[in-house]
Formats: structure tokens, sequence, C-alpha cells
């Protein structure tokens, strides 16, 4: 009897691999909204140069705007989506899916811009001297583009565990 019931207590008292891994599963969101945040860091920090240099200016200043506004915005979104669930803020379900999804949409906009302007810009022969420049913006839409991708398994995560 007596080994039963320790059998009993231990099966009670260590969670199986699954619920386990169901806990962890809940908590991809707030994980993809760090990496989000990293890489649209990092996106900003790359295309700065770029933006500031008077020669390297895309022909439509609409660009900028657009990359500003996804990236930039996003990074102000996701660092506070990520205060408020270390402080233990609850976003409701839909509210989240209409950030992510969009943050998707908006970051891959403003990557592919940057990358389509790199390629207009890398054809211009008088601009050529400015590689380093040129290389910046496509590494930017690339990290653009990257988060877009992190926004999408955020949205996946959400929905499937929220």
């Amino acid at each position: 009897m007596p080994e039963e019931a320790a059998a009993a207590a231990a099966t009670t008292a260590a969670p199986s691999l699954s619920s386990r891994l169901q806990k962890h599963l809940k908590e991809a969101p707030f994980f993809c909204k760090i990496i989000e945040l990293v890489l649209c860091v990092v996106a900003t920090g790359l295309v700065a140069g770029p933006f500031q240099q008077n020669q390297m200016r895309p022909t439509d200043i609409h660009h900028i705007a657009i990359f500003h506004v996804a990236v930039c915005g996003y990074i102000l979104i996701n660092a506070i989506l990520i205060m408020s669930h270390l402080m233990g803020e609850r976003l409701p379900k839909k509210t989240s899916l209409m950030f992510t999804t969009m943050g998707a949409i908006l970051c891959c906009t403003a990557g592919l811009i940057l990358i389509r302007d790199w390629d207009n810009f890398s054809t211009n022969l008088i601009h050529a001297y400015l590689e380093e420049y040129s290389d910046q913006t496509v590494a930017a839409g690339c990290f653009a583009i990257l988060a877009a991708l992190v926004f999408a398994v955020d949205t996946y995560f959400t929905n499937k565990y929220d």
C-alpha cells in the first residue's frame, strides 16, 4: 500500500512532457515579442546612417516614412507589451492578434521597400561609391523581413495557445 501511494504521488507531482511543452508554448508569444523587438532595433540601427546621408535618400520620401512608422512604431509597441507582460498584465487575444498581424504586414512591406530601393540604387552608377550605405540598407530590409516572419510565428502561437 505505501508503494502504491508513493507511485500515485510521483505521478501527480511530475508533470508529463506534453503538459510541460504546452506550458512553454503558452509563453512563446512573449519570447517572439522579444525577438521582434531586437530585430526591429537592429533594422533601425542599420538604416539610420543611409537615411541621414543626403546622397542615399530614396527618390520617394514616403519610403522612409513607411519604414519608420512600421519598424520604429513596433519597437515602441513591443517594448510596451513586454513591460506590461512583465508587470503581469494580459492583453486580450483579439487585440494581440491585430497587433501581430499588422506588425507582420507592415514590417514585410518596409523590408520589401528597402530591398526594392537598394536594387534601384545599386544600378545607379553615379552613387556607386556609397556601397557601404547600400549594403546597410539591404541588411536593414532583410532584418525587417525576418521581423515580419517572427510576427507571423507570433500570430500563430497567439491564435493557438492564448
